[in-house]
């Protein structure tokens, strides 16, 4: 987190002073602070709805499983009818021999009286051999009868049971297939709704998560921004309390720095990666010597935090150069030093993103834009 004071950071705008960079800085907090207001919302919000959308779930699932339980005993009793169909099946067809079977007997019975003719009472009396003959034989007249009698009323009564059970087969059938549908149209409807609202609520708690991971990362850069505005003001502090403020004129001195190393220009003084850099970057191998950008006398050499090896050196009463990043420090803090003079090795201690010389002007312990003086 003090990365904000590494490598040449971001402390004020040109010319500026460091109160501006942290004032930028606790705007970039505000502004965060703000969206972590917003993401809790959202998922409050968020929260809210998928817990509406659980109890809903909950009321849809119990009928669900109701309507479930419903088709199931539908199908119970479909199965109970076709167990019936199937015995009412047998049945019928049992009945349909019978039928066959009467139908045959009662006509084989009308051909033979048809072709012996039925024999009368008087006929029978008259032609008896005594009283106990006749008996006998107005007995049987009356079994033949009686047998006639009840072989038409089977005939007319299997006719009858046929017929009912017809229809009540088709009745059957037909009020199992309606019960069974209806139970699964029911349940189906239910299930539908019921799976619409889980991907509903699948689907907000994703953005939940999502919101949740975003907020968790703008809370983290927050609270960096929150270190690095604390590191800020007790580095610039310690930087400003070394160099000091003689309260004399701003004067620019000699405006012929010379640079303290010879390599690539790789970072301007000025807005860097949203923010402001304190310096210039000049990035040089480990262990290329550094060099005075003018003389003066050595005002800080040794650690910083952040800056890692830091030498300072006052050339006039408000105005200093500062090295940071070294590997080494050859010079002691009241030592005089002139222009070129070598005070230490080049390195990427600190803060560093690589090896290279991180080199500031301050005027009154403020940082200032270094091209303006060499």
């Amino acid at each position: 987190m003090i990365a904000v004071l590494v490598t040449g950071l971001y402390l004020v705008s040109p010319l500026g002073s460091a109160a501006q960079t942290a004032e930028e800085l606790r705007a970039d907090i505000a502004r965060k602070r703000a969206k972590e207001g917003v993401l809790t919302g959202d998922i409050q919000r968020m929260s809210q709805r998928i817990r509406g959308l659980r109890g809903r779930i909950e009321t849809l699932q119990r009928q669900q499983n109701s309507a479930q339980s419903d088709l199931d005993t539908m199908s119970r009793r479909q199965q109970a009818i076709a167990t019936e169909l199937a015995s009412s099946r047998a049945r019928l067809k049992r009945i349909k021999r019978k039928l066959a079977h009467a139908k045959r007997v009662l006509s084989k019975r009308i051909v033979q009286i048809y072709k012996e003719g039925q024999p009368d009472i008087i006929t029978v009396v008259l032609e008896s051999d005594g009283f106990a003959q006749m008996v006998e034989r107005t007995t049987y007249l009356s079994r033949i009868a009686e047998q006639d009698r009840s072989l038409i009323t089977t005939v007319k009564r299997l006719k009858s049971s046929t017929t009912t059970e017809t229809v009540r087969l088709a009745g059957l059938e037909k009020s199992a297939s309606k019960l069974v549908a209806q139970a699964k149209v029911k349940r189906d409807q239910v299930a539908n709704a019921n799976s619409q609202l889980k991907q509903r609520q699948a689907s907000l708690g994703s953005a939940v998560e999502g919101r949740k991971s975003t907020l968790a990362s703008v809370s983290r850069s927050r609270r960096a921004d929150e270190e690095d505005l604390v590191a800020m003001a007790r580095s610039n502090s310690q930087v400003q309390g070394i160099l000091g403020d003689s309260g004399g004129p701003a004067r620019r001195g000699s405006g012929k720095f010379i640079y303290p190393v010879n390599g690539q220009f790789t970072s301007p003084f000025g807005s860097r990666w949203g923010r402001l850099h304190a310096g210039i970057d000049i990035a040089v191998p480990t262990g290329t010597p550094v060099r005075a950008a003018d003389s003066g006398t050595v005002r800080y050499a040794g650690w910083m935090s952040g800056y890692g090896n830091y030498t300072c050196v006052q050339h006039t009463s408000s105005l200093s150069s500062c090295y940071a990043h070294q590997s080494s420090i050859s010079v002691k803090v009241g030592q005089s030093v002139r222009q070129g003079q070598v005070m230490g090795q080049s390195g990427n201690t600190g803060n560093s993103t690589g090896p290279h010389m991180h080199f500031e002007a301050r005027l009154n312990g403020t940082p200032v834009d270094p091209m303006g003086y060499l």
